[in-house]
């Protein structure tokens, strides 16, 4: 663990000291410094962006990036729909997400391969991050017996799971020349969607659904982390967690 000392660091390091404050203060104070992770987030992501001369999506630190201003615009999508205050339980998600990205990951910038240097490059993996955002806060919802809130991020989250993969498919058949490969990312990815799939089969109070909610949540951690990161799984996406 290391902890990152330049602009970009400093930036992230407040994140997870506001996203902690969200978790354990008092409600009229956490709710503010929960809001106060998206600037700092937006933030993250312009100067990161300005640095590396790209979209900050090129690997795991990159894309991570995305996810704490995500989880706060989460925040106030269910407040504004549902009239619900889940500040503590995407604060704890923001938390988890800020950590590894502060403390973790290594930030070194490395230009990007060909095969990233395509239009479909930004919404794949832009659409990968906010479903992850959305079907993780579903899993939180569902727990915390939200179960209206749940079901709405469920079926966003779900939609924009669908086209992400959808575009990789066609990204993979102009940059490869076929629609789908063995490769291990891209069959995890397909697994998670099954899960999401069986999950929306069932019915909203359904305990069955809160496990797969929970499986869901568990197949996506295993594919942007062990089986993006881990050398037991080779394959065209091993770039991605450099």
């Amino acid at each position: 663990m290391t902890v990152k000392t330049d602009a970009l660091g400093w930036l992230l390091n407040t994140q997870v000291l506001f996203a902690a404050f969200g978790v354990l203060l008092p409600r009229s104070f956490r709710v503010w410094a929960w809001r106060l992770v998206f600037p700092l987030g937006v933030a993250s992501l312009v100067l990161r962006w300005y640095v590396a001369g790209h979209p900050p999506m090129r690997n795991l630190f990159e894309a991570f990036l995305w996810l704490p201003p995500l989880l706060v615009m989460g925040t106030w999508w269910t407040r504004l729909r549902e009239g619900l205050d889940t500040t503590r339980l995407d604060a704890c998600l923001g938390l988890l997400v800020a950590f590894p990205l502060a403390f973790v990951f290594s930030a070194q910038m490395v230009p990007l391969p060909p095969a990233l240097q395509s239009p479909f490059f930004v919404p794949h993996v832009l659409g990968y991050m906010a479903a992850y955002a959305l079907l993780a806060r579903a899993f939180v919802l569902a727990c915390g017996k939200h179960e209206r809130a749940s079901e709405r991020n469920l079926m966003w989250g779900f939609c924009l799971l669908t086209l992400a993969l959808t575009l990789g498919s066609v990204w993979g058949n102009e940059a490869w020349g076929a629609y789908w490969q063995l490769d291990p990312k891209e069959q995890w990815s397909l697994a998670t969607w099954l899960i999401y799939v069986a999950c929306l089969h069932l019915p909203r109070r359904h305990f069955a659904r809160k496990v797969l909610l929970g499986l869901g949540l568990l197949a996506i951690v295993l594919t942007v982390t062990w089986i993006n990161l881990s050398k037991l799984f080779p394959g065209m996406h091993s770039y991605a967690g450099i």
